[in-house]
C-alpha cells in the first residue's frame, strides 16, 4: 500500500509538467497563428504605410520560433509564409521613408520651414529630426543630436508642430545682449572665485551654465529655492543666447569662447554645442574667458 502511494506521487510530477508544456505550446502556435494573419492583413494593401506593425509581428514570430519546442516542426512551414515578406521589407521601407519625406516636407512648409538631409538625419535650421519609421518614432534635436528636444510618432502635422513649439520656446524669449552679457560676466566672476582662478583664466561651460541660471532666478526663488518657482533655463537656452549675442566687450574684457578638444567632447558635461548660423553649421566650445583688452 505505502509503495502504491509513493508511486502515484513521483508520477504526479512529471504530469503536471508535461500538461503546462502543452498548454504553453498550444499558447504559442496560437500566437503566431495571430501574427501571420495579421501580417497577411497588413501586407494586402499598402504595406509600406505600415512597416512599423508588420517588423513588430516579424518579430513576435521569431521570439516565438526561439521559444517553442516544436521548432523542428513548424520552422520550415512558417519561413515559407514570411519569406516573401522578408525579401519586401527594404522596398516597402524605402517607399514608406519616400512618402513621409515628401508629406513631412509638405507639413513643415505650412508653418514656414523648410526640410533638407537625408535619412535617417533630416535638418531643419538648427534642428535634426531623428526618424525611425521601424521604430514608429521621430526625435527632435537641437544641433546635430546634441540636446533631445521632443520625440512623437511618424505623424507629419504632429512633427511640424511640435518642432514649431520648441523653436517659438527657444527664439521668444526676451533677450537683451546688454543684460545677458552683464549677467554671463557676473556668473563667470563668481565661478572663477569659487574655483580659486583669476579674470582671464579659462572656466568649464558647464560651470558658468549652472552659475547663470542661479544668478538669473527671480526674486520669489532666491526667497524660496523651491521647484514651482523655478524659471527654467539649460543648455539649450544658453546655447541660443550666445548665438543671438552681438556685443562682446564688458568692462575692458572681451568674451572668448574656448573651442573643444576631443578630450572634453567625449563627455556631454564638457562641452555645449553652439550654432553658426540657421543651416545648422556651429561649433563645440569647453570653456568661457573674459580676457582683459
Amino acid at each position: 500500500m505505502y509503495t502504491n502511494e509513493l508511486s502515484e506521487t513521483e508520477t504526479s510530477e512529471p504530469v503536471v509538467d508535461v500538461l503546462r508544456t502543452m498548454s504553453e505550446e498550444e499558447r504559442y502556435l496560437r500566437n503566431m497563428r495571430k501574427a501571420i494573419r495579421t501580417i497577411e492583413r497588413l501586407t494586402e494593401n499598402e504595406p509600406s504605410n505600415n512597416i512599423y506593425k508588420i517588423k513588430q509581428e516579424l518579430m513576435k514570430i521569431e521570439k516565438i520560433l526561439k521559444q517553442t519546442r516544436l521548432t523542428d516542426l513548424i520552422e520550415e512551414d512558417v519561413e515559407q509564409r514570411i519569406r516573401p515578406v522578408k525579401s519586401e521589407m527594404p522596398e516597402w521601407e524605402e517607399q514608406a521613408n519616400r512618402s513621409f519625406g515628401q508629406r513631412l516636407e509638405d507639413a513643415l512648409k505650412q508653418v514656414e520651414f523648410e526640410l533638407s538631409g537625408n535619412y535617417p538625419l533630416l535638418k531643419v535650421l538648427f534642428y535634426t529630426l531623428e526618424v525611425k519609421l521601424y521604430n514608429n518614432n521621430v526625435t527632435i534635436w537641437y544641433g546635430p543630436e546634441q540636446e533631445r528636444l521632443d520625440t512623437c510618432k511618424p505623424i507629419p502635422e504632429v512633427v511640424a508642430k511640435k518642432l514649431q513649439a520648441s523653436h517659438k520656446k527657444i527664439t521668444s524669449r526676451n533677450f537683451d545682449d546688454e543684460i545677458f552679457l552683464l549677467h554671463l560676466y557676473e556668473a563667470y566672476k563668481a565661478t572663477a572665485h569659487r574655483s580659486k582662478k583669476t579674470i582671464g583664466d579659462s572656466i568649464p561651460v558647464s560651470d558658468i551654465i549652472l552659475e547663470y541660471a542661479l544668478l538669473t532666478q527671480n526674486k520669489n526663488f532666491k526667497i524660496n529655492p523651491v521647484k514651482s518657482s523655478y524659471r527654467e533655463y539649460g543648455r539649450v537656452f544658453f546655447s541660443y543666447d550666445l548665438y543671438q549675442l552681438k556685443q562682446r566687450t564688458i568692462e575692458d574684457h572681451v568674451l572668448s569662447l574656448v573651442t573643444a578638444t576631443r578630450a572634453y567632447t567625449r563627455r556631454r558635461s564638457g562641452f555645449i554645442w553652439i550654432p553658426s548660423n540657421e543651416r545648422g553649421d556651429g561649433t563645440y566650445i569647453s570653456h568661457i574667458k573674459f580676457r582683459e583688452v
